[in-house]
């Protein structure tokens, strides 16, 4: 997952600078979203993944 935070990061810092330069929101826009799922997503799949498995287990006893 470290490399995934690293790549998003990064193509966080090149879409903010080209929005930036070109006075372009909607670029800007994107490179936050870019950045908001890097640092949510991982954590937001490993505790859906622990409810499903934990609903599962739940539901055979």
């Amino acid at each position: 997952m470290y490399w995934l935070e690293a790549i998003g990061l990064i193509v966080f810092i090149v879409l903010m600078t080209i929005g930036y330069k070109r006075r372009n929101r909607n670029i800007m826009l994107g490179a936050s979203i870019c950045l908001l799922i890097t640092l949510v997503g991982p954590d937001a799949v490993s505790g859906f993944n622990e409810g499903y498995k934990s609903a599962i287990s739940e539901q055979s006893t």
